[in-house]
């Protein structure tokens, strides 16, 4: 792996945190009529959305947070799109040699 291949890993990476980052902070500020915990007895703080961010932006599913509606599921979508293009990106760039 030469020293642009490493870069190009390092801004991916990067990039990923950032929108994990930017992400939560979007469902925590539309929350709380968007997002319902799976108990619904709690009370939503960061650290859910930061979590749910996280676990939809790896794709392991969805964790204790559920999106109730429209806009809440289009902002979810959109990570969803975000994470499938930035991993496109990142194949093509590297089988482009």
């Amino acid at each position: 792996m030469d020293n642009k291949d490493t870069r190009m890993v390092v801004y991916t990476f990067i990039f990923n945190i950032i929108s994990i980052i930017i992400f939560s902070i979007i469902y925590a500020n539309v929350s709380p009529h968007n997002f319902e915990p799976l108990n619904p007895k709690d009370k939503l703080t960061y650290i859910d959305y930061l979590f749910y961010s996280v676990t939809i932006h790896s794709g392991v599913g969805l964790p204790d947070v559920t999106a109730l509606t429209d806009i809440a599921k289009i902002l979810v979508l959109i990570q969803q799109l975000i994470v499938m293009g930035t991993a496109f990106i990142l194949v093509y760039l590297f089988f482009k040699k």
